[in-house]
């Protein structure tokens, strides 16, 4: 059940990135690194310890801290995989 609540939170996140809503590259760019590994743990047969492991949770605070156009999902997103044990 977590897993489907990170995957639409995720989903949202692309759309962000989808649609260039960060004017600022590097950030732009950062984001979409962390995006990427994310998909590949939502990908993995163990997406919680992936997740861990690649400290994405952590990554993730950054950005909601530092970036209020995807503050929201990010935080969103966080709590998601915070219901996963993350």
């Amino acid at each position: 059940m977590a897993i489907k609540k990170v995957k639409s939170e995720f989903e949202k996140l692309s759309a962000i990135l989808d649609e260039d809503l960060i004017a600022d590259e590097c950030t732009a760019g950062e984001l979409k690194q962390v995006h990427d590994q994310l998909q590949e743990a939502i990908k993995s047969g163990d997406p919680a310890q992936l997740i861990r492991d690649k400290k994405i949770a952590q990554q993730l605070v950054v950005f909601e801290e530092t970036n209020p156009v995807v503050g929201k999902v990010i935080k969103d997103l966080i709590n998601a995989l915070s219901g996963m044990g993350i």
